[in-house]
């Protein structure tokens, strides 16, 4: 069962890449509002 360890990497990836598209998406709507 080694694609748990897969997994888990993907999923952190995944909450990174989500994380800074949140960021990004934050920052551009305060900057659009602004």
């Amino acid at each position: 069962m080694k694609k748990k360890i897969s997994w888990d990497a993907i999923l952190k990836v995944v909450i990174a890449l989500a994380s800074a598209m949140l960021g990004a998406l934050s920052a551009h709507a305060m900057t659009g509002n602004n």
